[in-house]
């Protein structure tokens, strides 16, 4: 395992007490306007995101696919991420990740233009290209968006910031769903001048993504513009030679098992009962509501010494829900279930999320290389996305339309999130016993 520095920002032990002891007000103010001019970029991907995620799966079943057409769209795009990340490394590298990062913008729209000129001809005959310009767009996108969190925030901070984001992102969400519903639904089936409506405005948003992404501050603290050289290699040698990178790459792997289904799977199965997409964005506006209440509450009780518990409490919270869906697999009880599935989520994703950077800034092996190690750390993430939605799919054609297939799919993938809690504590323990360990040594010198 690799040595700490003396300045790790890992508040588990390198620090001195007092900085577990931050008030409210020093976690949120902490956050500089470097962060904040990142934010504002980062909102505009929120609801590209948001959007997409929601629509072009109804899109796709609109257009006359069903829901196992909209699996392997989801698969194709989650599988091939990882190889477009390596090329973001390779461009964030020799020229810099800001370009890779504008670089995704490209790829997003590319994504809208090509669905606005052929419409439902690109889910029906071509839904291949659509797939993999989304995973272009996302795989430049977040390997700068690694760099960027690590040069933003501290670990000290962190949390607060995950906090403000998911509030943001559910505040978002609370309108654009339920607007872009009835906008959807304001025209007669099979017309898809709504969806051409849609995206076109999410092509705007794109564009002032773009433009924002010219005002981000410079990354000084944690990129060394002059290291021109690719790291994958050595990223992927650090993980997998330490215990600590094996444990963040399981509880990755684990990660995705529930992120790559459940990121759209409740959504289709809601739209599928009622091919309605008013409703759909309905149940998402409820959802965030949801959403921003356990954010709030995220951001104020979730500490580095929470995280593991605070992912066994949602898995387990959301897991009692879901036995409702036993009884009767109708658009009600799946909005309730997605309702409370949405509160406790970010009890789940967001300690995964601010445990793997505070990793990357921690270990010396893995410092400054934020897009490699990223990159390493998606093909796990794919790999569990790819097989969570591939079991999901199994259930679905073993089992076409049993509430207690498509159920025991959702407890499933939602009991894999225990082992995550179990390797984040793991990994906090370890990175706790080399702070101490450290700690003892200088002072021994």
């Amino acid at each position: 395992m690799a040595d700490l520095s003396n300045n790790s920002q890992n508040s588990a032990g390198a620090r001195p007490p007092v900085k577990n002891k931050m008030t409210l007000s020093e976690r949120f103010g902490s956050l500089g306007r470097a962060y904040f001019a990142f934010l504002r970029m980062d909102v505009c991907l929120m609801a590209i995101v948001n959007i997409m995620a929601l629509f072009v799966n109804t899109f796709i079943m609109r257009a006359g696919g069903s829901v196992n057409h909209a699996m392997v769209y989801n698969m194709l795009s989650f599988g091939s991420q990882p190889l477009f990340m390596v090329l973001a490394v390779l461009v964030s590298r020799r020229v810099s990740p800001m370009v890779s990062q504008r670089i995704g913008f490209a790829g997003y729209a590319a994504f809208f233009i090509f669905v606005l000129i052929l419409g439902e001809k690109a889910a029906i005959d071509f839904f291949w290209v659509p797939a993999l310009l989304r995973s272009f767009g996302a795989g430049f996108y977040y390997v700068s968006y690694s760099f960027e969190v690590v040069e933003y925030t501290t670990d000290e901070n962190r949390d607060a910031a995950g906090g403000i984001e998911g509030t943001i992102n559910a505040i978002i969400a609370l309108a654009f769903p339920i607007l872009s519903g009835l906008l959807l639904s304001a025209f007669p089936e099979g017309n898809f001048t709504g969806y051409r409506i849609l995206f076109g405005c999410l092509l705007g948003v794109v564009a002032a993504a773009f433009l924002f992404s010219l005002k981000l501050e410079p990354m000084q603290r944690t990129f060394d513009p002059d290291d021109r050289k690719s790291h994958l290699g050595e990223s992927f040698k650090a993980l997998l030679g330490e215990k600590i990178g094996r444990f963040m790459l399981s509880m990755t792997f684990f990660k995705g098992l529930r992120v790559g289904a459940m990121g759209f799977f409740i959504e289709i199965l809601i739209f599928n009962a009622i091919r309605n997409e008013t409703l759909v964005g309905i149940n998402s506006t409820v959802g965030k509501i949801f959403a921003i209440i356990g954010a709030l509450l995220y951001g104020l009780i979730v500490t580095p010494k929470r995280r593991a518990g605070s992912v066994a409490v949602g898995s387990g919270a959301i897991i009692l829900v879901a036995c409702i869906l036993f009884f009767k697999l109708d658009w009600i009880p799946l909005m309730i279930f997605s309702a409370f599935n949405s509160g406790f989520g970010i009890f789940i994703s967001e300690p995964e999320l601010t445990l793997y950077f505070t990793t990357i800034e921690t270990l010396d092996s893995l410092k400054g290389k934020a897009g490699e190690v990223h990159t390493a750390n998606e093909f796990f993430l794919a790999a569990g996305e790819v097989l969570g939605i591939g079991m999901t799919l199994l259930f679905n054609l073993l089992f076409p339309g049993s509430n207690i297939a498509s159920t025991c799919a959702i407890i499933l993938l939602t009991g894999s999130q225990f082992f995550c809690a179990y390797f984040i504590g793991a990994i906090q323990k370890s990175l706790s016993s080399g702070a101490e360990a450290e700690t003892t040594s200088v002072s021994e010198e």
